[in-house]
């Protein structure tokens, strides 16, 4: 494990570099503004170097023409001027393209890639993952990777181009003088890089914090009423500060650490400088080395710190990227669903058959066990039991939201574990107790999942539905947008997902009911929406309240993942087993207060 993790290090900027690949016509102009750059770095310490040695030979020289002099700095001088406008220039240019185009794109590859990544991952990835960590990744992260991508690139381009290229021209210039300025180079980047690496372990910690601030503050914000109707604010804003205090630890440890990175870089800098300094000036006194000469080395001693900064700045820069990049690509690299192509036919009749079936979210811990029933097309299924019994677990190996560990689930006589999933589900409709609609129009918000549906169809779902009256009460009828404020009840909403299912029209409904915390005379508006709604369709019924599936054409009664009854209401009754001591249980629960009342 250790050693995929080290691996896992090794890579992951290697990783990086191959995404920047796919921006590599981008690349290659910023390299091309980037020797040019150098090039201005090399040529403006040969000019100065000479025009200052024309100096020399002026002062040096008796009687010499000075108005000669100062023509023959003209042309010098103003190829100087040109090389500073064109080195300003491109230094602008080569950061505006790595700022906004190469940086931009990198970041926007890799949000759409994240993104479609979370279309392929199985349900089981999302259940065990906080909503925050995930926005963490794609916001936090994926921006830090695009901010930092230009310093990386500056330390593989202008800081090692640059200084390759300056040290051939010391060395061309003169060899004791090159070799004092480059003497302290690799003890510079041997500390720093130690430095940096320490540092990096602090912001695997910091990205770590980020991902549980984020949860918290999801799961703060989510909750609100519930917060503030437990008066829970003050310990909310406690967990906040500590995960902030935390936060706050680690960034000061790894800023202080990565900042340690530069002023080595800076003091190794200085250090040569003043070395070449001396040096010149002792060669130049005893004439062995032409002023002109020393001044060109050392013009080209104070551009090798500059490099040495990029670089500097760039392997703090990366320590940041690596942690942020390892968070992205273990994120792209989880586990996929499985993807199959093939296909139930066009138009199916409903039978559903479980057979021997065997899941559990967790190895250690079984839940559902050798779990087998039939039910025929067109038939109404209520699955009953205590919370935890795995009423939810069937709908979802149903839905292929997860898959069986061992046995088969059947649709017209097709195991779906050998099917396409989007296939599967386009042949359910969904009624949950957890209403769901997004920040769109009420026609959006039924419509939705129905490509090319006509006015009149959504309107004539809701008069099926029984919502069709209090949409046109509303501000802009079938136009209100739905947010927050919108003025909806419970009840409400509740019928508005059912007049979506009946749009969709699907050949297995699945219905999670949904009639608490509604007034009457709205509960019986959804128990008849919902009666019509099973009409010639297969339904499965995740029934809480026993009462509403007396009819039904087959209960399960679920306990602990296993099927402890099957049959009808009356069946079950007279058998007197779970599901009649759970009707009677919760029977007697809703009467005794209604006797209590009479007397």
């Amino acid at each position: 494990m250790e050693e995929k993790q080290k691996q896992s290090k090794k890579g992951v900027l290697k990783r990086m570099l191959a995404d920047v690949s796919k921006i590599r016509f981008q690349l290659f102009a910023v390299v091309g503004m980037a020797l040019v750059i150098i090039a201005c770095n090399i040529l403006s310490p040969q000019i100065i170097g000479s025009v200052v040695g024309k100096a020399d030979d002026f002062i040096r020289s008796d009687g010499a023409d000075a108005s000669a002099f100062l023509k023959s700095l003209a042309v010098p001088l103003a190829v100087l001027a040109g090389i500073y406008a064109v080195y300003s220039f491109f230094s602008w240019l080569k950061m505006y393209t790595l700022n906004n185009v190469v940086s931009r794109r990198f970041t926007c590859q890799l949000r759409i890639a994240m993104a479609d990544k979370i279309s392929r991952l199985p349900v089981s990835y999302l259940d065990k993952t906080k909503t925050g960590e995930i926005l963490a990744r794609v916001n936090n992260n994926v921006s830090m990777m695009g901010n930092s991508i230009h310093e990386a690139i500056d330390v593989l381009l202008m800081g090692v181009l640059q200084l390759t290229a300056i040290a051939v021209m010391l060395f061309y210039e003169n060899v004791p003088m090159a070799l004092a300025v480059i003497l302290l180079v690799p003890l510079s980047t041997i500390i720093s890089t130690v430095i940096a690496r320490k540092s990096m372990r602090y912001y695997d910690k910091m990205w770590k914090s980020y991902e549980d601030l984020y949860s918290c503050v999801e799961e703060d914000y989510g909750g609100i009423e519930t917060v503030k109707s437990y008066n829970m604010e003050e310990t909310m804003r406690k967990k906040h500060k500590k995960i902030n205090d935390g936060l706050t630890e680690v960034n000061r440890r790894a800023v202080f650490l990565s900042s340690a990175v530069q002023p080595v870089i800076s003091f190794t800098n200085h250090a040569s400088f003043i070395a070449v300094c001396l040096l010149g000036g002792l060669l130049a006194v005893s004439g062995t080395l032409e002023v002109a000469t020393v001044v060109t080395v050392v013009l080209y001693s104070k551009n090798f710190s500059g490099p040495l900064m990029q670089i500097a700045n760039g392997l703090s820069s990366i320590q940041h990227v690596g942690s942020a990049a390892k968070k992205v690509y273990g994120f792209l690299d989880e586990e996929e669903m499985s993807v199959e192509t093939e296909l139930l036919p066009e138009k199916i009749a409903g039978n559903v058959e479980f057979k021997d079936v065997d899941f559990s979210y967790t190895e250690e811990k079984p839940l559902i066990e050798h779990l087998s029933f039939s039910v025929r097309a067109g038939e109404k299924v209520a699955i009953v039991g205590p919370t935890g019994a795995g009423k939810t677990t069937i709908v979802n190996l149903l839905m292929r939201f997860y898959d069986p560990r061992s046995g088969k689930i059947e649709i017209d006589g097709f195991d779906i574990s050998e099917m396409n999933r989007e296939n599967v589900r386009e042949q359910f409709s969904m009624v949950l107790q957890d209403t769901w609609l997004f920040e769109g129009t009420v026609y959006e918000n039924i419509a939705y999942g129905r490509e090319g549906v006509t006015k009149e169809e959504v309107e004539a779902a809701c008069r099926a539905s029984y919502c069709d009256r209090f949409i046109r009460l509303l501000p802009k009828g079938y136009d209100t947008v739905i947010t927050d404020s919108t003025s909806l009840s419970g009840g409400q909403k509740q019928l508005l997902t059912i007049a979506r299912a009946f749009l969709s029209d699907k050949p297995l409904l699945i219905l999670d009911e949904a009639t608490s915390d509604v007034d009457t005379r709205t509960e019986i508006l959804i128990q008849k929406a919902m009666d019509k709604l099973m009409k010639g369709k297969t339904c499965f019924v995740i029934a809480h309240r026993l009462s509403t599936i007396v009819n039904a054409d087959m209960i399960i009664a679920v306990d602990n993942g296993k099927i402890v009854d099957i049959g009808t209401h009356k069946e079950l009754l007279e058998e007197g087993g779970f599901y009649a001591k759970l009707y009677n249980s919760q029977y007697s629960r809703i009467s005794q207060p209604s006797l209590a009342a009479e007397n």
